[in-house]
């Protein structure tokens, strides 16, 4: 087997990427900074969360992987408006040498809102971004996240909050968390809230529970996008609904596969191409899985098979998916569409 590497892999990486499902995993990111500095002692370590990830499996292994390496890791003190700004720009740094023009960035922390406020966090993510585009020329939407086993009253609060600072840089609401036990419909005030505020609403839905859940992020949430969405492959009706309304999922296929949700045989990225469902590749946690846009697509061009063309397309599908004023989606729409596909 050669070893050369496949010059499709090389074009993946000079293409204009959009990304839409990335969190910054707060803790992780301070974590890394704090490395070999004096931080203090850390807070105590909640035991029943560190037995070993992999002896679980679905949910239970993701907040356990997010847990050992987020929570309870990082002092208070590093939670301060100038780490938060320097871990968000080292990750627009990182997304610009991707030749990534327009990223999505979910934030949710409990801890870095407790310290900070929402509006605290936010500003100093806000700051980052700003720097970032005017040295950089990336582009950054926040995007508040939701944590459904905090309850629908917090949901709604941390909606009215997202409606507050649109002019720092908030685009969107999400919501996550544990899809079995927190349905989307007891969370539809908290949408309602940011879509009254003209934010766009993406919803994790189809990822740890069925086509039901995503029915209702659907129709009790409206969702626009689905974050992850994959099992929407198991109701054909479903996928008709999505390509009609052009309802995007924002697939993240190396975090389903480690997570044990599915396996690289069965993951149904071909199957959306196919029925005509718009859906975008993503890296979802990238410090967390070691992973980026540019290794996941270059994945998904293994696994799957893509052309350059559909790999193109991909990334037209984000820019048109993305929460986006209609002048800026279209500068990035002429950006990836003069990038011909030509072969090297």
């Amino acid at each position: 087997m050669s070893s050369e590497p496949h010059p499709d892999d090389a074009f993946i990486a000079r293409i204009p990427k959009v990304e839409l499902h990335v969190h910054l995993e707060t803790s992780l990111r301070l974590r890394r900074l704090a490395e070999g500095q004096n931080a203090g002692d850390p807070p105590v370590v909640a035991p029943h969360l560190v037995a070993d990830p992999m002896k679980f499996t679905g949910y239970d292994r993701l907040r356990r992987v997010r847990y050992l390496g987020r929570a309870g890791m990082i002092p208070d003190s590093l939670y301060t408006p100038e780490n938060l700004k320097q871990i968000t720009w080292e990750l627009l740094r990182e997304a610009h040498g991707q030749n990534i023009r327009y990223l999505e960035l979910r934030v949710g922390g409990r801890r870095a809102f407790s310290l900070l406020g929402v509006r605290g966090v936010v500003k100093s993510l806000h700051a980052a971004c700003r720097e970032a585009e005017e040295a950089l020329g990336i582009r950054c939407g926040i995007v508040l996240t939701a944590v459904r086993e905090r309850g629908p009253e917090e949901a709604a609060k941390l909606a009215e909050e997202a409606a507050s600072l649109r002019e720092y840089g908030v685009v969107g609401f999400d919501l996550a968390g544990d899809e079995a036990n927190y349905p989307p419909a007891l969370f539809t005030r908290a949408s309602a809230i940011a879509r009254e505020a003209g934010l766009g609403v993406t919803v994790h839905a189809g990822e740890f529970a069925g086509p039901a859940s995503i029915w209702t992020a659907i129709y009790h949430l409206g969702a626009s996008r689905i974050g992850h969405g994959f099992r929407a492959v198991e109701d054909p009706s479903l996928l008709a609904v999505l390509r009609e309304q052009r309802i995007a999922l924002e697939l993240c296929p190396t975090s389903n596969l480690r997570l044990g949700l599915a396996s690289k045989e069965s993951y149904p990225l071909r199957r959306f191409l196919e029925a005509g469902v718009p859906i975008t590749v993503n890296s979802d946690d990238p410090l967390l899985l070691g992973m980026d846009l540019t290794r996941e697509l270059q994945f998904a061009r293994r696994a799957f098979g893509l052309t350059r063309e559909e790999i193109l397309s991909l990334m037209e599908t984000a820019a048109q998916a993305a929460f986006l004023p209609q002048e800026v989606r279209e500068h990035l729409l002429g950006a990836i569409r003069g990038f011909a596909p030509v072969r090297d």
